[in-house]
């Protein structure tokens, strides 16, 4: 008995002893991964700076705060930069659910641009997780998470040092999933984001007499991509952040990688829909390619209530009645009345083998693809610098 005893102490030690070099190693890693990031953001343009970062002491999470976390925006071409403020940032993970990568964000994050703008956005509740592939776990470069959920409620974005109300929602989703390993039938980026009760404050809604209350009932955006992903996805991205203020160097960077997962069989579906006032409107947008290598694919749009939406925005401003009134002359050929839906759009496309077709029938010729020249791009001649003659 007492041999089974001191096995049995012996190996709660060595568990013991497991768990806590589990516990140190993930928040070695975790403060690491964020050192890195704010190094690679610097490289970027963005400063990253901090007073303080301390890890936790709970055995239950393995948690890193960040302290007083300043984001420095890199200046636009006009000198204008500004930052974002955040008192705390906490990354952690449980213990009770280790495969999953909790950010919580404060309830207050301030945002200052040039001195000219000082606002606030104040969250009722924020929450954000990405789940941990759990084949990067043990490795520094591979790109550690396969998908993340965002929830945020009751937001409130404040001018003014916080003083005036700008906007409010009610709330905002999102969830994606990432595969890196994802073929041509196969999803490789999926993701859908969702605000509910978009309004502008009562005090811009009355002085600028914006209908239905100012209020957005519903947006939601969605978008799926096949594989394959491109290798080294992640110095991709550095790459792309490098040159961003040099349009032709970002298609050279990137027209190859879309032709080469173009001919793999590539394909990507967008979607979104909306809800104002009476209305309520849906597209989405489907793109693959033929054996040749071209473009082809179908969009979608629809909406019901139309006439009441109008009839509103012309009784609120009457000045854009003529606009109104040429939009739906040109949309004519695909507008219906309905009892129970009022004025309905239903336009549907087809594009492919070098015609463009709406409502089956042709509405223009569709130019074959050059890839050479989009992978080519000409790179325009620099602006004169010298006194005009």
């Amino acid at each position: 008995m007492r041999a089974v005893l001191k096995f049995m102490l012996s190996l709660l030690v060595i568990i013991a002893a497991a768990w806590v070099g589990l516990w140190w190693y993930a928040q070695g890693r975790i403060a690491s991964g964020f050192q890195a990031w704010a190094e690679t953001q610097a490289v970027n343009g963005l400063k990253v700076s901090y007073s303080s970062l301390q890890t936790g002491t709970s055995p239950l999470a393995a948690m890193v705060t960040i302290n007083n976390l300043v984001l420095t925006l890199p200046p636009t071409p006009s000198g204008e930069t500004g930052t974002i403020t955040l008192p705390t940032l906490v990354l952690r993970i449980s213990a009770a659910n280790p495969t999953v990568f909790h950010t919580d964000l404060p309830n207050k994050i301030a945002v200052a641009i040039d001195n000219n703008i000082d606002a606030s956005i104040n969250t009722g509740s924020i929450a954000m997780s990405e789940i941990i592939d759990q084949n990067a776990l043990f490795s520094k470069t591979a790109y550690p998470f396969r998908g993340g959920d965002l929830a945020a409620t009751d937001i409130d974005i404040l001018a003014s040092q916080g003083s005036l109300l700008v906007m409010h929602i009610d709330s905002v989703t999102g969830h994606s999933d990432l595969n890196l390993n994802a073929d041509a039938s196969s999803s490789a980026a999926t993701g859908v984001t969702t605000f509910d009760g978009i309004a502008l404050s009562p005090i811009l809604t009355r002085i600028a007499s914006i209908p239905f209350d100012g209020k957005i009932t519903h947006l939601s955006v969605g978008m799926s991509l096949s594989g394959p992903v491109p290798p080294n996805l992640m110095d991709l991205v550095n790459q792309l952040r490098a040159a961003q203020a040099d349009p032709v160097a970002e298609q050279k960077l990137l027209m190859p990688l879309v032709h080469k997962w173009a001919a793999a069989g590539g394909n990507g579906k967008i979607n979104l829909a909306l809800t104002v006032g009476p209305a309520a409107a849906a597209a989405d947008a489907a793109l693959k390619f033929d054996a040749n290598l071209q473009p082809e694919g179908t969009a979608n749009l629809t909406a019901i209530h139309l006439d009441a939406f109008t009839g509103a925005i012309t009784t609120a401003y009457p000045q854009f009645q003529p606009s109104v009134a040429a939009a739906e002359a040109l949309l004519s050929p695909y507008l219906t009345t309905t009892p129970t839906e009022g004025q309905t759009l239903a336009m549907h496309a087809t594009y492919g083998a070098g015609v463009v077709s709406l409502n089956g029938n042709k509405v223009a010729d569709l130019p074959p693809m050059d890839w050479n020249a989009l992978e080519n791009p000409a790179t325009p001649p620099a602006a004169p610098t010298g006194p005009a003659q």
